[in-house]
């Protein structure tokens, strides 16, 4: 059996261990098998090392956002062919779909397929930003995205309106502006004053500080959209009492939306206003009608995106930073790096040359 080297974990809060014994899977069924060239860092790697969290078996084999090139195709797989680059968010916490070793399998209905218009280390950037603010808004508050080069009448009616988006610079924000603006709204983006170019690079209309007192926040919301505004996104985790007093006290809209990141706090809202929590962790597993519906809605968006993506409308992010060095030892670095604040933008590793 051909063994293949990458990063394991032994169990909870163990530490990454580079191996060279890991076993080389074969692609079944609308998969295909890719080589890890760049991988993205992001939040859920610390959380799942220490918590073992959303690992299916140990050792585990981890990571999220990936690019790679295909080496090899299962029965059946379509979209893709030997040689193709690609570039997503895996499926979490399955040890033969994940990044941190030298090949792994993808689905390729869960995988964008990679353009001209994409860099390889841009495309680490796209997919677990891009597949959650995509849940948030267009499954969770019921917007409408058409194919690229399609017209669309609604969008005159849409652009009367506004989303806020809570968190603009980051990662999530930014795909979560770039989004309702195809979708036709007008978009109001929280951030620091220092990122506020950030967001308004991504399409925002305007911004607010959201280190501001409250309602000071609350009263640039009610002055720029004059309450036409029935969709909050909380990309930032942390503006729950805002985003729910902004739409209970001053929107106009009698349906009322708000999605956010956070899927493990407790939290009500009232019952004017529809709750959605994203659970992007589902992609990948099929026991829930939860999960059967994420992976649905993945492969959905994802074909939609991709059409954006070579039309120009979305964009990779421009604030991100690779790392100098190349492989599996960089990647726990950047890791040990980034839970020590160590970054202001995203880290991305290159572990493989082409």
């Amino acid at each position: 059996m051909a063994t293949q080297t990458g990063i394991t974990i032994a169990g909870p809060n163990a530490p990454y261990t580079v191996v060279d014994n890991i076993p080389r899977p074969t692609p079944g069924p609308k998969q295909a098998l890719v080589k890890s060239l760049f991988v993205g860092i992001n939040p859920v790697e610390p959380f799942m090392q220490h918590s073992g969290l959303l690992i299916e078996e140990f050792p585990a084999i981890i990571g999220s956002d990936v690019t790679a090139v295909v080496l090899e195709t299962g029965p059946g797989c379509e979209k893709l062919k030997k040689g193709d680059y690609v570039f997503g968010c895996v499926p979490i916490g399955q040890n033969k779909l994940s990044p941190f070793q030298d090949t792994f399998l993808v689905v390729e209905d869960w995988v964008f397929k990679k353009t001209d218009k994409v860099s390889l280390e841009g495309g680490c950037t796209v997919g677990s930003g891009i597949l959650t603010a995509g849940l948030a808004l267009l499954d969770g508050q019921y917007m409408k995205l058409q194919p690229a080069g399609t017209s669309w009448a609604g969008a005159a009616i849409n652009q009367q309106s506004w989303v806020i988006v809570m968190g603009g610079s980051g990662t999530v924000g930014q795909y979560a502006v770039q989004i309702a603006k195809l979708c036709g709204y007008q978009v109001l983006a929280s951030t620091s004053v220092s990122k506020a170019e950030i967001a308004r690079k991504a399409g925002a209309d305007a911004t607010f500080d959201n280190r501001a007192p409250m309602e000071e926040q609350l009263g640039i919301i009610e002055r720029v959209t004059g309450g036409l505004f029935a969709h909050v996104i909380d990309a930032s985790v942390q503006a729950f009492e805002l985003s729910v007093k902004a739409l209970d006290t001053i929107s106009k809209e009698k349906f009322k939306y708000f999605s956010t990141t956070d899927d493990w706090s407790e939290m009500s809202v009232p019952e004017t206003i529809s709750l959605y929590r994203v659970q992007l962790g589902q992609l990948g597993r099929f026991t829930t009608d939860l999960a059967k519906h994420t992976n649905e809605k993945v492969a959905e968006m994802i074909a939609l995106f991709e059409g954006h993506f070579e039309a120009g409308g979305l964009r990779p992010l421009e604030s991100y930073q690779v790392l100098d060095g190349v492989g599996w030892e960089k990647v726990i670095e950047a890791i040990d790096d980034f839970e020590a604040g160590k970054f202001s933008q995203k880290p991305i590793v290159k572990v493989h040359e082409e």
